[in-house]
């Protein structure tokens, strides 16, 4: 199933950002903009939904958002996506962001499910303009259950590619896991842990050392994960790899790097989670 949610946000007369045009095809559609954030009045909350329930093996849905000039936005899912079995080369879902001078993302979806013969593609693409900001964190379960399903899936590809308003690549994060080929669960992949988390803050104006230092002690402070932080590739922000026994201790670290970047960003504290 071919699945497309494209759409173009705008500051608009009363200073709120706004969907100024949309573009749906089934089964991807989106709830009408909310404005649930008390510190930041102007920044809708998207959510992508899906009422099919999750991916299957033949679908490549695309959500595409064009943010322009100071526009700000946070974009989530409706839960946790499910990736189911079966026939087919696997499932495909890609998200674009294109953001124009001045403009601030945030993508923020529930946990990734593969379940047992899964396979799944997920491709985000950031164009970046001058003095844009984009943050976004995934998690990835190790099956439905963590025991009876555990790494049971096929295969996961997760890649993130961030570029310049000229199309130069300026950071690439790719995490490819095959079972079948390779346990994660060993020495020097995954160990113990189960969960996979990745965060990444592109804010190249802002001092990306100081904040990778602040993430980097955040998350190694807590020890219910495994995780660091670093600065990326030509100083443009800050990414950060989060492993875990829990969905719930990933979740917390990733909230914990996202609280960081929104105050060095918005100055602003996280949003209460309304689902």
């Amino acid at each position: 199933m071919s699945g497309l949610l494209e759409l173009t946000l705008a500051r608009r007369g009363d200073g709120r950002t706004g969907v100024v045009e949309r573009r749906q095809r089934f089964p991807l559609r989106m709830t009408v903009p909310m404005y649930l954030d008390d510190e930041l009045p102007d920044l809708p909350f998207i959510y992508v939904q899906n009422p099919t329930g999750g991916l299957f093996p033949d679908d490549d849905l695309v959500v595409s958002l064009d943010v322009a000039e100071h526009a700000r936005v946070h974009v989530t899912t409706q839960s946790a996506t499910k990736a189911y079995a079966g026939e087919g080369p696997g499932a495909r879902q890609r998200t674009r962001v294109q953001l124009a001078d001045g403009a601030y993302a945030e993508l923020m979806p529930d946990t990734l499910i593969p379940h047992a013969g899964a396979r799944v593609d997920q491709e985000l693409t950031v164009d970046v303009g001058e003095g844009s900001a984009f943050v976004a964190s995934e998690l990835l379960a190790p099956g439905r259950h963590p025991r009876t399903e555990r790494f049971a899936y096929d295969r996961v590809r997760l890649t993130t590619v961030v570029r310049d308003n000229e199309g130069a690549e300026l950071c690439v994060d790719a995490l490819e896991i095959e079972p079948a080929r390779r346990s994660p669960a060993v020495r020097g992949v995954l160990g113990e842990h189960t969960y996979v988390g990745t965060f990444i803050a592109f804010a190249p104006q802002i001092d990306v050392e100081r904040l990778a230092s602040l993430v980097d002690d955040v998350l190694c402070d807590d020890p219910r994960v495994t995780a660091g932080a670093g600065v990326l590739p030509g100083e443009v922000g800050v990414g950060a790899r989060v492993l875990a026994a829990r969905a719930a201790d990933a979740r917390v670290a990733l909230d914990a790097a996202w609280a960081l970047a929104r105050r060095e960003l918005l100055d602003a504290p996280l949003p209460r989670r309304r689902k």
